[in-house]
C-alpha cells in the first residue's frame, strides 16, 4: 500500500508523540505517584529504573557499618577476666593448706574437685576451732607460714584478729562479681562461708516414733547417757549455743538435762556418728549436713526444727597475712562459695547462696553474742557447765 507523504508526516509526529506521552506514564510510575494498582505493560522498563534507585544507595552504607563492628574482639567478662588471672596465679603457686572445722568429708571433695580442675596441690587439715586458734596463734606470733586459709565458727577470734588477714578480694565471687553477696558477706577482710544449723536428731531405730523438742529429752526413758551433748569447751561459740538453749527452753532445761547424765562428745561430728551407730538415742546438737547424706545411704537417723526456732554457727574465712599461698587460698575459697561449692561444702545447712538442700541462707541465721565469747565470761560460763555436766 503506498501513502503520501503528507500522511507519512502527520503519522510520524502523532507516533512521537504518543511515544513521548508513554515514556512519561512510565517514568512517573516509577518515581511512585498515587497508590495506583495499575501495572505496565512492558516490564523491563518500570522495574530497571526502581531496582537501580533502591540498591544503589542501600547497598553501601548499610555494608561498611555492619562490618566495623564485627572486626572488634569482644570484650572479656569482668568475672573471667579476674578468675583467669586469679588463676594464672594459682597455678604458680601450686599449692595450698587449709585449716577448717567443716565436715572433713565435704572438704576431702573440695580438695579433690580443685585439684582435678586447675592441678593445684590442696591439703585440707579438719580441726576444732579450739586447735585452730591455738595453731593460727602461733603462726601470727612467729611470722611462720602454715595456712593459707582458715575457715571458723569463732567469730570472737576473728574480731579480735582483723588486722592479720590479707585482702581476699582476688576472689571474683568476694569481689561481688558473682551470685555471692559481697556487701552482706565481706566484713573486714574476712567473709561468711556458709552456717552449720544444729537441731535435735533421734537413731529411728532406738526411738521409732521419734521427738518433736528437746524438752522431750528429760523423760526417764533417755536417762543414763541415752542423750549426746557437745562438749562447751571446744570453742567460744558452743557458750553461744548453750545460751541459746537456755534463753529458748528456760534456765531450769540445762539442769534437768544434767540429770539425765548424757554422754559429752569433742564436736557435732561424733555426735552424729554415735547417734549413726546406736551409741545414743538422741541428741540436741547435730548438723543435718552429716545425717542427710547418712540417711540417704541407709542409716537410722532423722532430724527435726522446733517451732522455737533453731540455732546456727556462722562460718567465716580469712587468708591469714603469713599465708605462703594467698592465691590459691583465694581460689578455694572462690569455688566454695558457688552454688556447687556451697551444695558440696554446707549441704543440707546454711548458705551463702541458695542451694538445693540448704535449710536457710547465712543472712537469716542468728548472729552470736560476742560480749558472752570473751574469755572472762567464757570462763565463767565454761565452770557453771562442768558443774552441771562433768
Amino acid at each position: 500500500m503506498t501513502r503520501s507523504d503528507d500522511k507519512r508526516s502527520h503519522l510520524s509526529m502523532l507516533m512521537r508523540v504518543i511515544a513521548v506521552l508513554f515514556a512519561f506514564t512510565l517514568v512517573a510510575a516509577a518515581c511512585g505517584g498515587d497508590d495506583d494498582d495499575s501495572t505496565s505493560t512492558s516490564d523491563e522498563p518500570a522495574d530497571q529504573p526502581a531496582d537501580e534507585a533502591a540498591d544503589e544507595p542501600a547497598d553501601e552504607p548499610a555494608d561498611e557499618p555492619a562490618d566495623e563492628p564485627a572486626d572488634e574482639p569482644a570484650a572479656e567478662d569482668p568475672y573471667d577476666a579476674a578468675f583467669n588471672e586469679l588463676l594464672a596465679a594459682a597455678q604458680e603457686e601450686g599449692e595450698c593448706t587449709i585449716y577448717s572445722s567443716n565436715n572433713g568429708d565435704n572438704l576431702n571433695i573440695i580438695a579433690d574437685v580443685v585439684e582435678d580442675a586447675y592441678g593445684i596441690d590442696v591439703t585440707m587439715v579438719r580441726m576444732v576451732d579450739g586447735d585452730t586458734i591455738a595453731r593460727i596463734d602461733v603462726e601470727l606470733e612467729t611470722d611462720t607460714a602454715g595456712a593459707d586459709l582458715v575457715i571458723m565458727a569463732s567469730k570472737s577470734w576473728v574480731n579480735d584478729n582483723i588486722g592479720n588477714y590479707l585482702d581476699p578480694t582476688a576472689s571474683p565471687e568476694i569481689a561481688g562479681l558473682g551470685e555471692y553477696n559481697a556487701e552482706v558477706y565481706v566484713k573486714d577482710n574476712y567473709f561468711e562461708v556458709g552456717a552449720a544449723v544444729l537441731t535435735f536428731a533421734w537413731n529411728t531405730d532406738l526411738v521409732p516414733d521419734g521427738i518433736s523438742d528437746i524438752d522431750e529429752l528429760l523423760d526417764p526413758a533417755f536417762a543414763d547417757g541415752k542423750v549426746g551433748l557437745i562438749d562447751v569447751a571446744i570453742a567460744p561459740v558452743i557458750v553461744d549455743f548453750y545460751l541459746w538453749v537456755e534463753e529458748t527452753y528456760g534456765e531450769e532445761y540445762l539442769p534437768s538435762l544434767a540429770a539425765q547424765e548424757p554422754r559429752i562428745y569433742p564436736s557435732s561430728f561424733p555426735t552424729g556418728e554415735a547417734l549413726i551407730a546406736g551409741e545414743i538415742y538422741a541428741t540436741i546438737f547435730a548438723t543435718p549436713s552429716q545425717l542427710v547424706p547418712a540417711a540417704a545411704e541407709g542409716a537410722p537417723v532423722d532430724f527435726g526444727f522446733s517451732t522455737k526456732g533453731a540455732w546456727g554457727a556462722k562460718y567465716f574465712g580469712l587468708i591469714p597475712r603469713t599465708a605462703a599461698n594467698p592465691a590459691c587460698a583465694a581460689l578455694v575459697a572462690n569455688y566454695m562459695l558457688t552454688a556447687e561449692g556451697q551444695e558440696t561444702l554446707m549441704g543440707a545447712a546454711g548458705t551463702v547462696v541458695p542451694t538445693p538442700s540448704s535449710f536457710i541462707l547465712n543472712e537469716n541465721v542468728r548472729d552470736q553474742d560476742l560480749a558472752a565469747q570473751q574469755p572472762g565470761p567464757v570462763a565463767e560460763y565454761n565452770a557453771k557447765w562442768d558443774e552441771w555436766f562433768r
